[in-house]
């Protein structure tokens, strides 16, 4: 057979436990084999997992569907989202949609925000995950001003009205129509955020992680 990493012809070196076949690479030193009875080496496990926690199911849900454990599937997840690039935010937008998500981690009483910004075309150039305070939306606001936004439209949270400049600001309430829409969306296709679940975040770099999944995939 032929090397899964480096294509080079690969030589038969005994069986597995399993009676599997077992080969060796003389390029790249390395032992495989065709096939793997155990779920996780296949080749579509990242794929299953991206498009399932797409559509609403739950870690142990994964889990029980791909027959993987629940830890594998913790650990997949950010693994995917670790090398997922974040798009870069187009210079020169005609306007950005900002609005935020509530949700919490770990305990109802600890909550947390989801807050982004969606391009007219619908997809989402930035978000963060954080308290609802005035330094966790500057960071968002600050790189969206940086591109060199006309409009930004908000709701009348007064926190924007303190970050954005009021020349480019708008808080009418039928400007952000597209993102309170989006934001139903996102909580029928993200378990963790649905507001009547059992399925909640444990760490916000999990929660991030998923919604890196979700928006850039």
């Amino acid at each position: 057979m032929d090397c899964k990493y480096c294509v080079r012809l690969c030589r038969r070196a005994g069986r597995q436990k399993n009676g599997l076949q077992r080969y060796y690479c003389v390029s790249c030193h390395k032992y495989q084999q065709k096939e793997y009875l155990y779920h996780p080496c296949r080749g579509t496990t990242n794929e299953s997992i991206k498009s399932l926690v797409c559509e609403s199911v739950g870690v142990r849900g994964i889990s029980r569907v791909l027959k993987i454990a629940t830890n594998t599937v913790l650990e997949r997840i950010k693994r995917i989202a670790d090398v997922i690039p974040q798009p870069p935010i187009q210079q020169d937008q005609s306007s950005f949609e900002v609005d935020e998500l509530w949700t919490y981690i770990g305990w109802k009483e600890n909550e947390y925000w989801l807050a982004y910004a969606l391009e007219r075309s619908g997809r989402v150039a930035d978000f963060v995950i954080g308290k609802r305070t005035k330094l966790t939306l500057r960071g968002l606001i600050d790189r969206l001003l940086a591109s060199g936004v006309k409009k930004i439209r908000t709701d009348k949270l007064t926190l924007y009205q303190r970050l954005i400049p009021r020349n480019i600001h708008c808080c009418n309430p039928y400007g952000i129509n597209h993102i309170e829409r989006k934001n139903l969306s996102i909580r029928t296709h993200i378990k963790r955020l649905s507001r009547r679940t059992i399925c909640f975040s444990r760490s916000a770099r999990m929660l991030e992680s998923c919604l890196k999944i979700y928006f850039w995939r």
